[in-house]
């Protein structure tokens, strides 16, 4: 026996969905998700107001469109980054090319001093006086 077990005309009882008490049906609520619930146990809460909010869509479309361009320079004169580095390469094996011919050919004098008996056959240098 409850506390609800007593005779009240056209009612019947019911038990909450929520704490499972025993109450009178008439007593009990409809919440917006199907469940009857009671209000003395504090039970009932209603609907969420933002439950009720619908969303708007976005325009996400661009006001004016307009078709590409081709590019205004030419494609042939652009300068890529790994021609810039070869470039920059081959300039300081020209330097230090000149810096070797040119030390090369200040030492070559001293000890190779010019004579007249020297001739070149075949591309060899041959001394005349040496091989007698």
């Amino acid at each position: 026996m409850g506390h609800a077990d007593y005779y009240r005309s056209g009612t019947y009882n019911g038990i909450c969905d929520r704490c499972g008490s025993k109450f009178k049906f008439s007593d009990l609520k409809l919440e917006w998700d199907g469940l009857y619930v009671c209000t003395a146990n504090g039970c009932w809460e209603p609907r969420q107001p933002q439950d009720y909010v619908k969303g708007v869509m976005d325009d996400m479309s661009v006001p004016v469109s307009r078709p590409d361009q081709p590019p205004l320079y030419i494609q042939d004169e652009t300068v890529t980054e790994i021609a810039v580095i070869t470039l920059s390469f081959i300039k300081s094996l020209v330097r230090i090319l000149t810096v070797s011919v040119t030390s090369v050919c200040s030492i070559i004098p001293i000890k190779y001093p010019k004579t007249t008996n020297t001739s070149v056959v075949n591309g060899f240098a041959l001394n005349t006086t040496t091989l007698g």
